[in-house]
């Protein structure tokens, strides 16, 4: 029976206009993360829009956390 590969966790930061272009990319296989992945919003109390998202990578199954930063 072969073993499952474990996973790695990742805590990126970015603005939502990185994701739209593919900027910000998985550490472990530098994968590009797009908003078509699977993105699940977490929401934070008193904020209209969720600043975290959640995902795991389809390349090499990293579970990643993306902090949305406002634009400068």
């Amino acid at each position: 029976m072969g073993r499952k590969k474990r996973p790695g966790f990742a805590d990126l930061q970015g603005t939502r206009a990185a994701l739209a272009r593919g900027e910000i990319r998985c550490p472990s296989c530098n994968r590009p993360v797009s908003s078509e992945d699977t993105l699940k919003f977490v929401a934070a109390l008193g904020e209209s829009e969720p600043s975290l998202a959640t995902l795991t990578c389809a390349r090499c199954r990293t579970m990643l956390s993306i902090r949305f930063v406002a634009g400068e």
